[in-house]
């Protein structure tokens, strides 16, 4: 079974050429899965007031059309079977009926106090809606080779506004950060997306951006003509690996 809600696409989450945003894909899906957890039961706050979060620890996202303003949308979501202190999820976004784009993500439940994780036999999800696990192309893992030619691009000061409850970078909000570093990105879009979050950023930190150029075979998108990797630092340390895949578009008018 699969939770389901339904939007309309607005018109302040499109570029210049009527496509959703990278980070406004996730943003729906993510929404959609707040829905379920205020539905169902427990919801997210009910988790948070017992000094618990859910934390996305990796998401990988296949774009096969992209949306835009006014369109009319379905969003899934479902849980998967848990493993230890991992709790997948999925999701799917749908456009009269055809599958638009669609999801897989591993999230943890840490204490927020004592930083411990909890297993599966301490969380009971079990009234939210369950299916099984959605293959994509992507891998649900990757690693970088160590020769990457990864140079710095540029350093994202963390503001109020890109936080979440946690007082921390919301997860959604890197998608964009670093779509805006992608060489004449108007003239593309977004097919994939691939990310592993290793270590918050916290409110008032910087967060050191690190790019390079992939090849597009790497990534295992069946469509992107380009692949970029990026590896985002706190304190030089890792909190974000991302691949983002891209091919060319057509301005509209």
């Amino acid at each position: 079974m699969k939770y389901h809600e339904n939007y309309e696409v607005t018109c302040h989450v499109v570029d210049e050429n009527n496509h959703i945003r990278p980070s406004d894909v996730i943003r729906y899906m993510q929404e959609t899965a707040n829905h379920q957890m205020r539905d169902r039961k427990p919801s997210y706050y009910d988790f948070f007031y017992e000094g618990k979060a859910f934390i996305v620890t990796r998401m990988s996202v296949q774009i096969y059309k992209q949306l835009e303003q006014y369109d009319k949308i379905d969003v899934n979501t479902w849980r998967c079977e848990a493993k230890a202190a991992t709790f997948p999820r999925c999701y799917e976004i749908l456009r009269d009926g055809e599958l638009i784009a669609e999801s897989y993500s591993e999230w943890a439940v840490p204490n927020r106090i004592t930083g411990k994780l909890s297993r599966k036999e301490e969380i009971d999800i079990s009234s939210y809606e369950m299916d099984e696990v959605r293959d994509l192309d992507l891998p649900k893992r990757f690693r970088f080779p160590k020769d990457t030619p990864f140079e710095k691009v540029g350093v994202h000061h963390v503001t109020y506004s890109d936080c979440d409850m946690n007082r921390h970078m919301n997860n959604a909000n890197y998608s964009d950060i670093l779509w805006d570093l992608i060489p004449e990105v108007w003239n593309k879009e977004v097919t994939s997306m691939n990310i592993r979050f290793m270590k918050e950023a916290a409110y008032g930190s910087d967060i050191e951006i690190w790019m390079a150029k992939m090849d597009p075979a790497f990534g295992n998108d069946p469509v992107a003509e380009e692949m970029y990797g990026f590896i985002t630092k706190v304190d030089g340390k890792t909190n974000v690996e991302y691949l983002m895949g891209l091919r060319k578009t057509e301005k509209h008018q």
